[in-house]
């Protein structure tokens, strides 16, 4: 009888080529991680609780919050090179009422060191305007009270109190939105890292922590006198000057931490 050890010696030689192929695959490092971000909003150089913290502003007027909240989205980041990268659907809103929205992870940031971050505040237009408002999920969804079914736009930016100053108390109303113009208040923010490097790599999560101080959507380019403010409840001059004053000036980065 004739036995043909061929087929055997192939499969034999074969076997621990693939297992070597097998584990540098599994052991080639992965090409994007998670970046985490935190956000504290402050009233100048304290922390903003709601209906208790004072705030003041350049003009030594001072007022109280009872909401405060925003839409973070279209998060991009720098890198070292110049080239940037876009996260996609990226959108998030920051409660102050709710802890658990003050902390969110953007997933697959391609590995690299970057130098810098911008994001919209508040909603695309494309997003905003052109999706049936029904479909809206997570943060989007018109179940949060961030929406204006009568204009089919998000509100981008949520912040009601009370002027303290002056004498007689006042209302403070604003609901920051409108994504057409001329009362466009889509604006981006790109706090500086002052010099300091987000790295993003293989098996680490590293994060930003940013900080929002509401007293700058008064005090910024465009300053607002509080004590003859009316308000602002819908697309308009003054929504447009807030918005303009918040993308300006209220953002900082922190710091920026590693895993």
């Amino acid at each position: 009888m004739k036995f043909n050890y061929f087929p055997t010696l192939l499969l034999l030689a074969v076997a621990p080529a693939a297992l070597i192929s097998c584990k540098k695959d599994s052991d080639s490092p992965a090409t994007t991680s998670q970046v985490n971000f935190t956000v504290q909003n402050v009233a100048g150089t304290q922390p903003l609780t709601l209906n208790s913290t004072v705030a003041t502003t350049a003009a030594n007027e001072t007022f109280t919050v009872s909401t405060f909240e925003y839409y973070l989205s279209n998060i991009k980041f720098t890198k070292s090179d110049g080239t940037t990268y876009a996260a996609p659907n990226t959108y998030y809103l920051v409660n102050q009422a709710t802890a658990s929205s003050l902390s969110f992870a953007v997933p697959n940031v391609p590995v690299g060191d970057y130098t810098g971050v911008s994001f919209l505040v508040g909603v695309d237009a494309q997003m905003t305007g052109l999706t049936d408002p029904t479909t809206f999920t997570g943060d989007l969804n018109q179940a949060n009270n961030m929406y204006w079914t009568w204009n089919s736009g998000h509100i981008f930016l949520k912040m009601e109190g009370n002027l303290t100053s002056g004498g007689t108390p006042k209302t403070l109303t604003c609901h920051i939105g409108g994504y057409t113009a001329p009362y466009s208040a889509i604006v981006t923010a790109a706090p500086s890292f002052n010099g300091s490097k987000l790295t993003v790599q293989s098996g680490h999560t590293p994060t930003i922590a940013l900080k929002a101080n509401i007293v700058k959507m008064f005090d910024g380019p465009s300053p607002v006198t509080l004590s003859t403010f009316s308000g602002a409840h819908m697309p308009s001059a003054p929504s447009v000057q807030i918005a303009q004053n918040y993308a300006a000036g209220m953002f900082s980065v922190g710091q920026i931490s590693a895993n």
